[in-house]
């Protein structure tokens, strides 16, 4: 039905009648009392709306009530604030700094709650308080801080935070500093049911303020939590005597003169999943009349060297966990670990006033029974006691208790994969990659099977080849063809199925090939090949080219080339250094990696590392690593150049068939007279370059020369290439091949038919004179 429309105004009565009002006014008050120190309309007479906002925030601290809000913009504001209302659990006061933090600064500056209750106070900066701590709660209850920093003065009598009879209250995410700093935060014996949390608390350097405490408890039922401390010269957190079942927990402690955590006195404190770092009193300490205190699944560690940084002697130096005094009575010790991993330190437990080893602290106490001595990260997985008192089912930063797969649970409790220490690790994916050239076909494969997953299995592989391409796929391995060739970026992401994941990358040079070869040492006619141990080097020590010592020749530019290691799927490398061993260097082409070719004028060639510009080495001793070492070209730095293709040939005569032999292991005459191929008629065809070869008898590893300038038969018997051993290799029509001798210009025939040696005496090429390549 249309309703009246009139409908909703009131009627007043008037003399001679009646008059129609309108609805009634808004209430004064508004939800939300602004303070803008830099609106023109700014006034501290109120009434605190936008349009005419507060000046100053004491103002508006005196106007309002349960319910409200006060909304302080940006600036500095030069004023102590007092909360002297309270709201109601349901319709607290709130006090904020709106789109940044607002700063109280100057030394009476600051923010005072005394008998009030319930009141948030939100993202409040104080700064260089001096007369008064920055934050100062008496007598309050449910008041919760949160963000926002709270710093005193140079020399500042006072704490940064100070809660005196403080109950039902909490600081969450905020800063408190002090240059020195006498405390960061106390609470006194009256302070009871509070939650210190994710607050950072430090005392910024030096360290010379006379007791400094980051966080002092004198009260009960008081949680200390997720909190971040460091420095102080008495203690980051201390739980003084009087005070009760106090939980420090998942708390970070860094280095300081002082302990990490000192129970001294305090009953039933639970000191669980802590860590503490560079302490240079104890890292733990329980003594005094302490009774009743757990402390475990924490993880202390030393790390700064003695003598350095803020431990200043040996003296100062305590142990990382320690009880004494009266609390040897009850105090439990189980699920910590212990990690003194620098040398020169004390040992890591004290049991009433002696130092002792972990097996020591055991027999002297009975606890620790699951305590460790270790500084493996992975020790502390999946190990801590979930049981333990204060113990949080979160870490510090939040995250949830996570079972590693790759971890046994060796913890206690209902949960027994929660970590050690203040944070739980959950592992994501770990990218490794491997890759291989083929620079005949301009490609690489990539392989990603050796990546670890986290606690959750990896779910792809995103490969980036570094030309504008990428491959996503479930499985580790892809190849890759270039349309150019270059040294490009090839990246991989690996991806749990959590949405965790990693990356690594690694350059990939995919250079022109100009042939595949072996190198053949003068010095000792040996290939070279892998050395074994303890580098992934080379060394003269092959008898026949093998797979170990083949490498594609590329093209590295301006002149020079680089040796790609086909054994080790990486470049050879003679980087600058003491040693210049020459090694695998990776996938890459720098100018560790690239060499200048000499071709010497007996048809050997050396190679000069462009980075060192020393000259390769091959040492006599074959159990020598090669070594890029010499200023001057002798007989250790030259090396015949071998193209793969060409060992392990056999030469079959056209004359009669049969194969040419080094007759008696090389002793006699070569002849053509072998029906098989043995290891006597075996030859490698050395590149000597302007096109001429030495052919290289497998039979003695001899050159074969042809003796008498070409007046003897051909013999397997030189240890090097002079005029003799040189020859022309001759391809002729229907894919035979003819050996012409440089010294005399004539060809090398099977004589008589293949009855007798072989002799360069031919002056044209019959049938005699012809061979096939096997």
């Amino acid at each position: 039905m249309r309703k009246p429309l009139l409908a909703g105004l009131t009627a007043v009565a008037v003399t001679g009648g009646t008059l129609l009002s309108v609805a009634p006014a808004m209430a004064a008050d508004p939800a939300v009392l602004y303070v803008r120190q830099f609106s023109a309309a700014c006034a501290n007479t109120g009434p605190g709306t936008l349009a005419q906002p507060f000046c100053a925030i004491g103002p508006a601290a005196a106007a309002v009530t349960a319910g409200q809000t006060v909304d302080v913009g940006p600036g500095t504001y030069r004023e102590r604030v007092t909360i002297a209302s309270s709201g109601t659990p349901d319709q607290p006061i709130v006090f904020r700094g709106s789109s940044s933090t607002a700063v109280l600064a100057g030394p009476t500056a600051g923010i005072t709650v005394a008998g009030q209750h319930d009141i948030s106070i939100q993202r409040f900066q104080v700064v260089a308080a001096l007369d008064a701590p920055a934050l100062d709660l008496r007598d309050a209850s449910g008041i919760t801080v949160e963000g926002g920093g709270f710093g005193v003065a140079d020399g500042a009598p006072v704490p940064a935070v100070r809660l005196v009879g403080v109950t039902r209250s909490s600081l969450t995410r905020g800063y408190v500093s002090g240059r020195p700093l006498l405390a960061g935060v106390t609470l006194d014996a009256a302070t009871t049911g509070v939650k210190i949390s994710a607050m950072t608390v430090t005392a910024s350097l030096p360290d010379d303020a006379d007791h400094g405490v980051g966080i002092r408890v004198e009260g009960d039922g008081n949680t200390i939590v997720g909190n971040d401390i460091d420095h102080f010269t008495d203690a980051a957190i201390a739980v003084e005597s009087g005070a009760a079942d106090t939980v420090v927990a998942n708390n970070q402690i860094a280095g300081g003169q002082g302990y990490g955590i000192h129970n001294h006195g305090g009953s039933g404190t639970a000191i669980t999943n802590n860590t503490v770092t560079d302490r240079c009193l104890d890292g733990i300490r329980v003594d005094g009349t302490s009774t009743g205190v757990s402390v475990q699944n924490n993880l202390l560690t030393y790390g700064s060297p003695l003598g350095t940084d803020y431990c200043t002697d040996t003296v100062r130096h305590g142990v990382l966990l320690g009880v004494h005094d009266e609390a040897v009575r009850d105090t439990v010790v189980d699920y910590n670990t212990a990690d003194h991993y620098r040398s020169g330190y004390p040992t890591p437990y004290a049991w009433n006033g002696t130092p002792l080893s972990l097996a020591g602290f055991r027999a002297a106490s009975g606890q620790a029974a699951h305590d460790l001595e270790t500084g493996d990260p992975r020790a502390n997985y999946d190990s801590a006691n979930s049981a333990a008192p204060g113990y949080p089912a979160t870490d510090r930063v939040g995250k949830a208790r996570v079972d590693d797969p790759a971890v046994p649970d060796t913890g206690a409790g209902p949960v027994t994969y929660a970590d050690r220490g203040a944070l739980e690790t959950i592992r994501g994916p770990e990218a490794r990659i491997a890759l291989a050239l083929d620079l005949g076909a301009g490609a690489v494969t990539a392989d990603a099977t050796s990546s670890r997953s986290g606690v959750a299995p990896i779910a792809s592989y995103q490969f980036d080849w570094g030309d504008g391409t990428s491959t996503t796929q479930a499985t580790p391995v892809a190849t890759h063809r270039y349309a150019t060739r270059g040294t490009f970026i090839v990246y991989l992401r690996v991806t749990g199925t959590d949405g965790r994941n990693d990356a690594v990358s690694q350059q990939a040079s995919v250079l022109p090939r100009t042939g595949t070869v072996g190198l053949l040492t003068l010095s000792g006619l040996q290939y070279v090949g892998a050395l074994t141990a303890p580098w992934p080097g080379l060394s003269g020590n092959r008898p026949a080219l093998d797979a170990t010592g083949q490498f594609d020749v590329v093209d590295a530019g301006s002149g020079r080339i680089a040796l790609y290691w086909r054994a080790q799927g990486q470049y050879l490398a003679a980087a600058a250094g003491d040693v210049t061993v020459v090694t695998a260097g990776g996938t890459a082409v720098t100018d560790s990696q690239r060499f200048t070719q000499v071709r010497n004028a007996d048809g050997t060639i050396s190679l000069k590392a462009v980075l060192t510009g020393r000259y390769v080495t091959a040492p006599a001793n074959v159990t020598t690593a090669l070594i890029a070492n010499a200023t001057t070209i002798g007989t250790d730095q030259k090396f015949y150049r071998v193209t793969v293709t060409d060992t392990d040939r056999s030469l079959k005569a056209g004359a009669n068939s049969r194969y040419v032999t080094a007759d008696s292991g090389g002793a006699r005459p070569l002849i053509a007279s072998r029906t098989s191929v043995g290891p006597w008629e075996r030859f490698d065809l050395v590149d000597l370059g302007n096109g001429q070869i030495g052919v290289f008898a497998r039979a003695d590893n001899r050159f074969v020369s042809a003796d008498g300038a070409g007046t003897k038969p051909l013999i397997a018997n030189r240890t090097s290439v002079g005029a003799w051993e040189k020859f022309t290799l001759v391809r002729n029509s229907g894919g035979t091949v003819s050996l012409k001798a440089a010294v005399n210009g004539r060809y090398v025939t099977a004589e008589s038919g293949g009855a007798r040696p072989l002799i360069a005496n031919r002056a044209t090429i019959g049938a005699w004179e012809k061979f096939t390549l096997g």
